[in-house]
């Protein structure tokens, strides 16, 4: 594994912790994220000065934030040698990781693309009034080669996801026609998605502690009271997810938008600030994918883990959230995707639902 220093908040220091091992970096020390960035390299200068003399065997420095060009830039020259990794660019390595499918991976290449190419840019223009001597030394007449090499790919993608984009909503539409609803499995990443989708579907998809282990959406037909069933496990969201990931992964996302209802999973066992937090986030995100006026069934999932006095306070927290920010809420179930608790009596809510919102 690769040794990285961790900048993060104390909100998100379990996630990015989490997302960090999840790209395979063993962290060696962690320091809070400054409340004021520094103007040039975003961390502190003592911290910096502290990498620069007492961490020489670190092969990355991961900023649980969003940086400007400048900051990579500045950090990149004071830490010769040494990766600078941001939020987006942590999630970019675990999408790769994780990637199968050749949209997926072409996708994450994408979002990379767009995402470098402002530093390049950045480089370009510091190049040209003798600041910087551009990515290996190869001056300004490379990095222009470089940034005309970024269009042309990024060009080239946007043209083949958007002909993906088109060729999926074909098939949505034979389907519909073919009088077989879907349901889309949302919700955030490690939630119990992929166990749900396991549980009602006799399947055994990989599930994993890990962040992420869903990567291209996975569909599979049930028979539910005779009636036939779409099912998608889709990706699973972030907690504070960058618009640039939500770009990225438009056309995955989006199975959650054309789905004719969607279960939206809520881990029971988030104390309740995060329970609420998530739960508003999880509309948040639907909302910015398009997602409106579609039936919403929620699976309150994990309550094996809880007791029964703080199921039902946060069953009514969900239930409450949810009614005050999306309509229609079908209902809310409390579950166990991995015991089978309640499982019986989803499938019957979602047969309810699909032949009487949906026929």
């Amino acid at each position: 594994m690769k040794e990285a220093i961790l900048f993060v908040s104390e909100d998100y220091k379990e996630e990015a912790v989490a997302l960090a091992k999840g790209a395979e970096y063993n962290i060696v020390k962690i320091f809070k994220l400054p409340k004021s960035p520094n103007h040039k390299y975003y961390i502190q200068l003592d911290k910096l000065k502290m990498i620069k003399n007492d961490y020489e065997s670190i092969s990355s420095l991961i900023i649980f934030d969003i940086l400007k060009p400048r900051h990579f830039i500045n950090l990149r020259k004071e830490l010769n040698g040494i990766d600078i990794i941001d939020k987006i660019l942590l999630l970019l390595e675990i999408f790769a990781l994780h990637a199968g499918s050749k949209e997926a991976k072409m996708q994450i290449e994408l979002a990379r693309l767009k995402y470098e190419l402002p530093i390049i840019k950045e480089i370009y223009t510091k190049s040209k009034i003798g600041e910087q001597q551009g990515p290996l030394g190869s001056g300004a007449y490379g990095i222009e080669s470089l940034i005309k090499l970024y269009n042309r790919r990024i060009n080239k993608l946007t043209k083949q996801l958007e002909y993906i984009k088109r060729f999926k909503e074909k098939s949505i539409e034979t389907r519909k026609q073919l009088n077989m609803p879907s349901v889309g499995i949302v919700g955030y990443t490690n939630s119990g998605k992929t166990s749900l989708f396991n549980s009602l579907t006799g399947l055994s998809q990989k599930v994993d502690s890990k962040l992420f282990t869903t990567m291209s959406p996975k569909r599979y037909s049930v028979l539910i009271n005779n009636k036939k069933i779409i099912l998608i496990d889709t990706v699973g969201f972030i907690r504070g997810i960058p618009p640039q990931i939500v770009d990225a992964f438009f056309v995955t996302l989006s199975e959650a938008k054309y789905s004719d209802a969607l279960i939206l999973v809520v881990d029971s066992t988030l104390p309740d600030n995060l329970l609420i937090e998530t739960t508003r986030s999880s509309f948040e995100i639907l909302r910015e994918i398009g997602v409106s006026g579609k039936p919403i069934l929620i699976a309150l999932n994990k309550i094996d883990k809880i007791i029964n006095g703080d199921l039902y306070k946060k069953l009514e927290l969900v239930r409450d959230i949810s009614m005050e920010l999306y309509s229609p809420i079908y209902d809310v179930i409390p579950i166990s995707a991995l015991k089978g608790i309640n499982i019986g009596l989803l499938r019957d809510k979602l047969y309810q639902l699909v032949v009487g919102q949906l026929k």
